[in-house]
Parts: structure tokens; C-alpha cells; sequence
């Protein structure tokens, strides 16, 4: 069974609880117990205390977390002053950030244009388990967190200078399909905030990068890289108000459009080739599609014109496919093989 982990938020909210609790008691706390948004409680080991400053080690779990393994530190101190344009103010609590944590620059995001990158889960969670008499500043930093931003989605959500504090519920369950749903849509909701009206899809890097060369046109943060999440892509996009999108991708998932097939993992749904004959598409006599594995096979076992062919019957397949799911969202296909050369 794979394990848990605890979100950036929890480090931050953790580490604040331990500062004050050594700032007002002198006590070093080996860890927090906190008090998560759906009433359970989580503990969090803390790697460092003393009085008014504490740090703890971010754990993701089994999840492919980047910032696993890093510190997020958090000062905690009496504050009479005026809090500053990016800060949060919140009852008694003042939270700022120092070095590691990004800045929103652009519109769409769970927090303003101009704002530290904190999100609201976590802010209302150090609220709820932090309540100080007196207002306190709370200055949040993770080392780290300027480098750990480049392996993230921050620089194509706008997210300047560092990480995100994220963290709806506290915990980080591994490999959360909805999690990356969720990051997919926001990134489509970003694009159409930003005043953006074309965005595309990319079901990895080399077909991302061949839309960007092919699509000059594109925002910056205009391609969205969504591994098997087309339903959700082209949902999303539909939802944000694009007037158009386009759709990257090879033919193994051109296949799987056209058999309206909404999440393309291999495990979720095998490549079946017998279905190239359900669909009418047109092969050379004496072919069967099923003996095959993959359109990679099957281009080797055929002339080029009539792999072309094929793939020329299974577009405007897969462009209705997409176009029903998008509703009024105009849909342009885009084809490459592995080597991102257009098709």
C-alpha cells in the first residue's frame, strides 16, 4: 500500500505552531499535531526549534513530490507594524514569505496577482491550529525553493521566484489522478484569466515543444502538458472560455481519441488494434489490424500511402470525439510522430 505524505501546507503550519509554542513556553516540541480541514489530526515531526523559529522536513510520502526532502522554516515574532502589499493578514496573524516562495504574477490562480504563493487551504489551517493572543509575523521560507520551482508547473502558472504553499486537505496522497485533473484545469483557467484566447494540448515534452515551434502564436504558458487527461483537458478548456484549442498528439493517442477512449493510459485502456477495422478504417487486403500491437507496428508493416490513409480516416474520428466533449469549443488536431515531425 503506498503511504501518505503531508502537504507543504502542514510543514508550514507545523513549524509556525512549534516557534510560537518555544517562543511563549520555551518548550522544543519534537513534533505537531495538527488539526487537518476535514477534523482529523496529522503529526508532524519537526526537524528544528528554538524559540521563534522552527523547520520541517517536507514528506510527501510515496508521491514524486519535488520539494520531499527539503525544509520549509518558519519565524515566528510579535509584529506591530503594517503588514506589506503581498503579505496576508488574518485576525492576529501576519504571513509573509522570505526566500524560496513564489509570487503570483498573473490572474486565475487561488491567490491574487501581486500575492505570496500560499494558498488559502493552508492559511486557513495555520489560522485554525495557530491563535495567538498578540498579532504575530509569520515568515514562511524554503531554502530551496527558488531551484525546486524550475521542476514544477510554477513558471507556466505565473509563479515567480520559488514554490507554491499548497495543500487542500493537509496530506498528499500518492499519485492523485484528481490532483493532476485539477492542475490541468487550472492551468487552462490561468491562460483565459491572462486574456489568453488559444491554448493547446500535449501529451508529453517532444509534442509540446513541436507546438510551440509549429504555433508561434501560442502564450508562453498557451501549451498544457496532460499525459492521459484528455477528457479533462478539453473539458477544461471548454470551461475556461477559449475560443479554440489544439490538440498535440501521436498516433497511438490519435487511435484513442477516435475510439473516445477519456483517459489514454496504457493500463486504463490497452491499445486494441482490432478496433482500427470497427471503425472502418481503410487497410490494405489481406491486412489484419489485430495481429498488431501498436500504430508504430503497424506503420512498419505498411506502405506509407497507406499508413497515411489510416491515419487520414481516424482524424475527423477523433476530431468528433473531441468536439463532443468540448461542446461549442472549436478543436484543431495537430499530428507528429516520435520525432515531433508534423504528420
Amino acid at each position: 500500500m503506498l503511504r501518505n505524505g503531508y502537504t507543504t501546507g502542514s510543514c508550514m503550519t507545523a513549524a509556525a505552531c512549534a516557534a510560537y509554542r518555544a517562543l511563549k513556553t520555551a518548550e522544543r516540541p519534537a513534533s505537531i499535531e495538527l488539526r487537518l480541514p476535514n477534523g482529523g489530526l496529522l503529526t508532524v515531526p519537526v526537524a528544528e526549534v528554538r524559540p521563534g523559529f522552527a523547520a520541517v522536513v517536507k514528506d510527501g510520502g510515496d508521491d514524486p513530490d519535488v520539494t520531499t526532502g527539503h525544509r520549509v522554516e518558519v519565524a515566528v515574532e510579535p509584529f506591530d507594524g503594517v503588514p506589506g502589499p503581498r503579505d496576508y493578514l488574518d485576525g492576529n496573524l501576519v504571513l509573509t514569505a522570505g526566500s524560496g516562495v513564489g509570487v503570483a504574477t498573473r490572474p486565475g490562480l487561488a491567490v491574487p496577482v501581486g500575492k505570496w504563493a500560499i494558498n488559502p487551504g493552508p492559511r486557513r489551517m495555520l489560522r485554525d491550529n495557530l491563535r495567538p493572543e498578540r498579532r504575530m509575523r509569520i515568515t514562511v521560507s524554503v531554502p530551496d525553493g527558488e531551484a525546486l520551482a524550475a521542476e514544477t508547473l510554477n513558471p507556466a502558472l505565473g509563479v515567480e521566484g520559488g514554490i507554491s504553499i499548497l495543500g487542500t486537505s493537509g496530506i498528499v496522497r500518492p499519485y492523485s489522478n484528481a490532483a493532476y485533473a485539477a492542475t490541468v484545469a487550472l492551468q487552462f483557467r490561468s491562460l483565459a484569466a491572462s486574456g489568453f484566447t488559444v491554448g493547446a494540448t500535449a501529451t508529453g515534452s517532444r509534442t509540446a515543444a513541436a507546438l510551440r515551434r509549429d504555433y508561434p502564436e501560442l502564450a508562453p504558458q498557451g501549451v498544457v502538458e496532460i499525459a492521459d487527461f484528455i477528457h479533462v483537458a478539453v473539458r477544461a478548456a471548454a470551461s475556461a472560455g477559449l475560443e479554440k484549442l489544439i490538440v498535440g498528439c501521436m498516433p497511438g493517442k490519435l487511435f484513442k481519441y477516435a475510439c473516445g477512449e477519456k483517459n489514454t493510459h496504457a493500463h486504463k485502456n490497452r491499445l486494441l488494434m482490432g478496433r482500427l477495422a470497427e471503425l472502418n478504417v481503410p487497410l490494405p487486403a489481406g491486412v489484419d489490424p489485430a495481429r498488431f500491437e501498436s500504430m508504430g507496428e503497424l506503420k512498419a508493416a505498411l506502405a506509407p500511402e497507406a499508413y497515411r490513409a489510416a491515419l487520414e480516416a481516424l482524424k475527423p474520428l477523433a476530431l468528433r470525439v473531441l468536439r463532443g466533449w468540448g461542446g461549442a469549443l472549436p478543436v484543431e488536431l495537430a499530428l507528429y510522430n516520435e520525432k515531433g515531425e508534423r504528420l
